[in-house]
């Protein structure tokens, strides 16, 4: 996700204040309602992808990387597994 309408002090990446910490929270909450969406290679310009926001996309992705670590703990041999430990 990027946003390129950031402007002023909520652009710089220099300013910490609580003011700015704030204000950049803000402009993530919108961003995360704002639909996934990508670069055109031949425009340059984003569009619009799919009907799914950048929330519902991230929530997806963090699902699938779970399930991911999951199986590839299960075929871990340095990692224990609470069946093989029940005697």
């Amino acid at each position: 996700m990027q946003d390129d309408t950031l402007t002023g002090v909520v652009s710089s990446v220099d300013v910490a204040t609580k003011k700015n910490l704030d204000d950049l929270v803000k402009v993530g909450e919108g961003l995360l309602k704002k639909p996934v969406s990508r670069v055109n290679l031949e425009t340059g310009r984003f569009e619009v992808a799919n009907h799914e926001t950048n929330q519902d996309a991230l929530i997806r992705f963090a699902k699938i990387l779970s399930e991911e670590k999951r199986l590839r703990d299960a075929r871990s041999p340095h990692i224990e597994h609470a069946s093989k430990n029940s005697n």
